[in-house]
């Protein structure tokens, strides 16, 4: 079983999407049992593409991940510097009665049955920091634990190699290439995506959303709220080009993301399109004052452009003129004025050709 499992850890060294399985046969030969789970969390965001967790249930991952950059007892123990080529770190330092009452094991103790965990904290040759997590079911043997950290510790110099091999196949990659430089620096979030809607390339911004319940886990997007996870997998199985939804957090912050197709485009004479053939963009649902700046220079009137942001913004025609101190008919007649100088003849229209101005950088 150990040189399967050790097979499997290298298989994924040019096919990351292997990790979830091989993370499940990893906590079944450390524990004893396909009860218990394991993950692999990256600690610097932009390794985010190697996030992976054995877990079936979408709920557990995002427990664990939202959970541990908060919650975990264990963060504390966390050393600042690597004292070798990994550090094993486990909570038997907390007594039962500690976990019992803590909120971070309450919730796998209530939801997933993980009684205890323990983790390898380990750098890649770019010194990137990894976490390799085990998670104990509540029901194991009281000899489970040493046992477990023995199979693990042989298991680690294994998976680091996997990764540093892995992480250097993927960072020489067309996607870095092509993509890197360009969307980092954009002022809103951006995933690209395959066809089967895996998660090529993310930025930093998009990476933030998760404060917001939107999270890279196995190289999908997964949404911790309602909203935006039926309005987002639609908008991803869309083939309509240039389609756009609006949704809320939890915290009634307003969102807009559109779907966007990459077409006719060539380097070295290969069609990106097919490498690369969707991209997602997120950003806030308020316009900012630099779109109404780009108005002015280049579009509208100062009126007109106040009153075109105003109305990408979702406010009534009422209510602008109440803002601006003028009647309801100047305000709809500046508007009529915009949709001629656009060639435009709707608000709806007006506001996505004003939301299209608010992604540029």
């Amino acid at each position: 079983m150990l040189s399967e499992i050790i097979k499997n850890i290298y298989a994924t060294i040019d096919n990351r999407s292997l990790w979830k399985k091989s993370l499940a046969t990893i906590a079944e030969y450390c524990n004893g049992s396909n009860e218990s789970g394991a993950a692999l969390v990256p600690l610097d965001p932009d390794c985010v593409q190697w996030r992976y967790g054995s877990s079936k249930n979408e709920e557990s991952d995002l427990l664990y991940y939202s959970q541990w950059s908060g919650k975990s007892p264990l963060r504390s123990y966390k050393p600042q510097s690597m004292p070798g080529d990994f550090c094993y770190i486990d909570d038997s330092f907390l007594t039962d009665k500690e976990l019992d009452h803590s909120p971070f094991y309450q919730e796998y103790l209530k939801d997933f049955g993980v009684r205890r965990l323990q983790n390898c904290l380990f750098e890649n040759f770019r010194g990137k920091k990894f976490l390799l997590s085990i998670q104990n079911p509540i029901d194991a043997p009281a000899d489970t634990l040493s046992t477990s950290k023995k199979k693990l510790i042989t298991l680690i110099p294994h998976i680091i190699q996997a990764i540093n091999i892995g992480d250097n196949f993927y960072y020489n990659k067309n996607t870095k290439d092509c993509f890197q430089c360009l969307i980092d620096n954009m002022p809103y979030a951006i995933a690209i995506f395959d066809k089967q809607n895996n998660i090529l390339f993310a930025n930093h911004k998009m990476i933030d959303m998760e404060q917001y319940g939107i999270f890279i886990i196995n190289n999908r997007i997964k949404n911790k709220y309602e909203d935006s996870k039926i309005k987002i997998e639609k908008l991803l199985n869309s083939t309509e080009k240039d389609t756009y939804v609006t949704f809320s957090t939890k915290s009634q912050k307003k969102f807009i993301a559109k779907i966007g197709f990459f077409n006719n485009i060539k380097k070295n004479n290969q069609d990106i399109s097919l490498l690369f053939p969707k991209f997602l963009i997120i950003h806030d649902c308020h316009i900012n004052k630099n779109t109404e700046k780009i108005l002015k220079n280049f579009f509208l009137s100062p009126a007109q452009s106040k009153i075109s942001c105003m109305i990408a913004n979702g406010l009534p025609v009422k209510e602008i003129a109440k803002t601006l101190n003028i009647t309801e008919g100047t305000a709809r007649q500046t508007i009529k004025e915009a949709f001629t100088r656009l060639d435009i003849n709707s608000q709806v229209k007006l506001a996505s050709f004003i939301k299209d101005i608010d992604c540029l950088p």
